[in-house]
């Protein structure tokens, strides 16, 4: 019977060895996918006519709290949360539960409007557009704390 030294020949040290690291877990792929479109746009050159889009896009709601804009729902469909809470709003939350599944662009506004009006909480108001032909775009509340007199349907909310 052969000892271990005349099998595979000397030991190495334990001090000579290489840490091994332990194995990570997958990335998610929906996290990916997001990622490589957002690094897509940012590469992308803007164009003068997407510009002025961006910036022509309405409102369909303004939320204000204590008189300053606390976030916009756009008729886009996206939304901007300029003051936030202790508790953040989660958009993807809505939509991974199924909560917007089936509904129409003006719909799922709604729906964002009222979950995010219930996360800014108590003293919130918003100023609804519909549509409207006078509603104010990105370009007109750009960087603007307040941007003039409400112009939309107030609604009442009890957060």
């Amino acid at each position: 019977m052969a000892g271990i030294g005349q099998i595979g020949g000397m030991l190495p040290l334990l001090s000579n060895m290489i840490p091994v690291s332990p194995a990570r877990a997958a990335p998610d792929p929906d996290v990916i996918r997001k990622a490589r479109a957002a690094m897509e746009r940012m590469k992308a050159e803007p164009d003068a006519a997407q510009t002025a889009r961006f910036f022509a896009t309405k409102a369909h709601s303004v939320l204000r709290r204590n008189g300053e804009i606390a976030a916009i729902q756009w008729c886009d469909g996206t939304t901007e949360v300029r003051k936030p809470t202790g508790q953040a709003w989660d958009k993807e939350r809505l939509i991974q539960q199924g909560m917007s599944a089936g509904l129409s662009q003006g719909q799922m506004n709604d729906l964002y409007v009222r979950d995010l009006a219930k996360t800014l909480g108590a003293g919130v108001s918003i100023d609804r557009y519909d549509g409207r032909a006078d509603a104010p775009n990105r370009r007109d509340l750009m960087d603007s704390p307040v941007s003039g007199p409400a112009r939309g349907r107030r609604l009442s909310l009890v957060a």
